[in-house]
C-alpha cells in the first residue's frame, strides 16, 4: 500500500472509531447538541463538505464535530427505523427533523455528485420533530408501542391462518395487495 493510501486508511479508521465512540456516549451527554447549537448560531447551516476549501477557519474540535454530523444522522436514522418513522425525502437524499432547547434542525444526507451530510438550523422547531433526548435514550414512542402490539396481533393472525391450511402464498398475496392499495391511495391523497 502506498504511503498516501496508508495515511488515508488510518484517517478513515480513526474517524470510524470517533463515530462509534460518539454513538456509544451520546446517551450520556448533551455536549454534541450544545456544540451544534453554538456552531450553527455562528456559522449557520452547513454540510460536512462546507469547509473543505477553508479548513483554517475551524478549530480542530470543530472539524471533528462537523465530521460527526454523519454519526448524528445515523443515530437519527436508527431511531427512526426503531419507531417506524419515515425520513423526509429530498431530490438527492433525505433528512430528519430534530429539536433541542427550542431550536430545530434538519439533519440530512445528500448523495448528488458526492455524499455529504448537512445540518439546517431552524429557529422554530417543526411540530413533529424528534426530541434529541429521545434519540439519546433510544426510548420508544407511544405510537411505536401501540403499532408493535398491533403487528404482533397481525403476526399471530397470519400464523393462525397458516395453521388452518390457508396457503402461505395466498396470505402473502392478500397482504401484499392490501398494502399496495394503501400505497396507491396515499399517493393520490398526497398529491
Amino acid at each position: 500500500m502506498s504511503k498516501k493510501a496508508n495515511e488515508w486508511f488510518e484517517q478513515y479508521q480513526k474517524m470510524k472509531e470517533e463515530k462509534n465512540k460518539f454513538k456509544e456516549t451520546l446517551a450520556y451527554s448533551t455536549n454534541y447538541i450544545d456544540w451544534l447549537e453554538k456552531f450553527t448560531e455562528e456559522h449557520g447551516s452547513f454540510a460536512t463538505d462546507s469547509f473543505l476549501y477553508v479548513p483554517e477557519i475551524l478549530s480542530e474540535e470543530d472539524k471533528k464535530n462537523v465530521a460527526l454530523l454523519e454519526a448524528l444522522y445515523e443515530v437519527a436514522d436508527e431511531y427512526a427505523d426503531d419507531n417506524f418513522i419515515e425520513a423526509t425525502p429530498t431530490d438527492f437524499g433525505n433528512f430528519y427533523s430534530i429539536k433541542h432547547n427550542g431550536i430545530g434542525y434538519f439533519i440530512g444526507f445528500d448523495g448528488g455528485q458526492g455524499a455529504s451530510f448537512y445540518c439546517t438550523r431552524l429557529e422554530e422547531p417543526e411540530k413533529d420533530a424528534l426530541e434529541y433526548k429521545h434519540l439519546m435514550s433510544g426510548v420508544k414512542l407511544p405510537d411505536t408501542v401501540i403499532a408493535e402490539h398491533k403487528l404482533e396481533e397481525l403476526s399471530a393472525l397470519i400464523e393462525k391462518l397458516y395453521e388452518e391450511n390457508v396457503p402461505i402464498e395466498a396470505i402473502h398475496q392478500t397482504t401484499d395487495t392490501a398494502i399496495q392499495k394503501i400505497k396507491v391511495k396515499n399517493q393520490r391523497f398526497n398529491r
